[in-house]
């Protein structure tokens, strides 16, 4: 699939023709005549015609797909990705080749829709039937060239887009496998063919080298599987720093630190049978970082960046921890196993150790971390910790101009209190009251001082359950454009 910007007076022959269309300001110009009298008459007699991502088709040669992009005043980057996504889905199981989709840039600006509409449709052509025997049910349109109707060259932002919506899918297709087929050295191998393809170093720690670190907290969750642990290591260099002696010594500008479980069955703190399920999907963070690293990888941006990705299983084997079991994390700390379905922040601390003993002073973990922040926030919102105040408002900024939706959470010193063990430094947990926020005051334990931090708990919004006008149900690749977005904000 090829993305190529062109000019209204340019447009030829194609296949399918996809308009926004806004409930005030009626539908982009430039369009053909013929394609604006199907336009203007969908606009007067549809009811409803321009609420958001509402399709209306009108079958013709070309087909003419408009696509509802509610109020002009309200198009931004996330409108303009899922009206193109929206146009593409309602082409599923069609025989589309050729396709084109006229920009409605509006106040965001020609290159910014350009990207968003690209990445909305590298979006719409993933779907989650990976499985099924009957190809029909997970057809894609054969689309091999999208032409970009705007007015002005779009190269850069088509680069962009498609690196970005490759980003997502590859999270999302990560997520979406069963565990069986997505163990922590398929997830490794899978690390290893993203960095390689995109240019960004890549190595693998096995158990040994991680005991030998002394990563007791990590490998306290992998004891009850057969599956080996395997801790990914991304390592992106876009700027070089020079010592006094003229060497290069790289510094990393941020560090992105993904939990990495791909199975939770919730260890001897067994979870219940509904929805279990899902639990494939409990190594979203690890597929984020490996997924933006490889964006980053192809964007080059001048910034140096290490991705951390700590993968294993969490089941009830005859070696499985025990609540109550002590260890010892990669800082030094002592932890003290309470639960052993609080897992997530078991792997993460000795990741945000590793990141800042590698020169990391910022870092950014992102994580299915706790079914609390669902209670808290719901399924639209990830929720946002971290210190200083200053860092974790530069991340609530970026993600919002990204496309993800983040609200920040209180975490103060009393919840330090709230984390410390009876028998050991810190336990891994403290009750429900304030859960997601306890999490995140346990992963600040490992947060050294003069380190710039935040976490992101995307466990309320890494899945849907329901098809959405825009996205079908299953992984819905959250955090990745802000990782990316993140890193390109540092770039010299």
């Amino acid at each position: 699939m090829k993305f190529r910007a062109i000019r209204a007076s340019a447009l030829g022959q194609v296949d399918a023709i996809v308009v926004p269309l806004s409930s005030d300001g009626g539908a982009p110009t430039g369009l053909p005549r013929s394609v604006k009298t199907v336009v203007d008459r969908i606009a007067k007699g549809e009811a409803g015609a321009g609420r958001p991502y509402g399709v209306t088709s009108h079958h013709g040669e070309p087909l003419i797909v408009v696509v509802g992009a509610g109020r002009a005043a309200d198009y931004d980057a996330e409108r303009a990705r899922n009206v193109a996504a929206a146009g593409v889905k309602s082409l599923w199981r069609s025989n589309v080749k050729r396709l084109a989709v006229f920009i409605a840039p509006n106040g965001l600006g020609e290159d910014r829709a350009a990207q968003a509409a690209v990445e909305g449709v590298v979006y719409a052509m993933w779907r989650p039937e990976a499985y099924r025997t009957r190809a029909e049910e997970h057809r894609l349109p054969p689309l091999d060239s999208v032409l970009l109707v705007t007015a002005k060259p779009a190269a850069k932002a088509i680069a962009r887009g498609e690196a970005v919506g490759d980003a997502v899918n590859l999270q999302r297709r990560l997520a979406n496998e069963p565990a069986n087929r997505m163990t922590p050295t398929i997830l490794a191998n899978e690390a290893r063919a993203a960095a390689k393809e995109s240019g960004v170093q890549c190595e693998i720690l096995d158990a040994d080298r991680c005991r030998a670190l002394g990563m007791g907290s990590y490998l306290s969750v992998a004891q009850g599987s057969h599956e080996p642990p395997r801790f990914v290591v991304m390592r992106y260099h876009g700027r070089r720093r020079r010592n006094g002696n003229g060497r290069g010594a790289p510094k990393y500008d941020i560090a992105f630190v993904g939990k990495g479980i791909t199975f939770d069955s919730g260890g001897i703190s067994i979870k219940p049978a509904d929805n279990m399920h899902h639990m494939k999907a409990d190594m979203t963070g690890a597929a984020s970082v490996i997924a933006a690293l490889a964006a980053i990888g192809r964007l080059k941006p001048e910034v140096n960046v290490l991705g951390v990705a700590p993968c294993t299983e969490n089941l009830p084997g005859g070696g499985a921890t025990k609540p109550g079991d002590v260890f010892t994390s990669m800082s030094g700390k002592t932890v003290e196993v309470i639960n052993t379905d609080a897992e997530g922040r078991l792997v993460l601390i000795d990741g945000i150790t590793y990141a800042q003993r590698e020169g990391a002073r910022r870092v950014v973990d992102i994580a299915t971390l706790t079914g609390a922040v669902s209670i808290a926030l719901g399924p639209y919102f990830v929720g946002l910790f971290g210190k200083p105040e200053a860092f974790v408002e530069t991340v609530r900024g970026v993600a919002g101009e990204a496309g993800d939706r983040v609200w920040p959470m209180p975490l103060t010193d009393e919840y330090k209190d709230e984390i410390k063990g009876e028998v050991a430094d810190i336990k891994n947990s403290a009750g429900r009251e304030g859960g997601a926020i306890k999490a995140a005051a346990f992963l600040w334990a490992a947060v050294e001082d003069g380190t710039d931090w935040a976490h992101l708990d995307i466990a309320s919004v890494d899945w849907s359950d329901k098809d959405r006008a825009y996205s079908p149900r299953g992984p819905q690749g959250p955090a990745v454009r802000t990782l990316v977005a993140l890193a390109e904000s540092l770039a010299s």
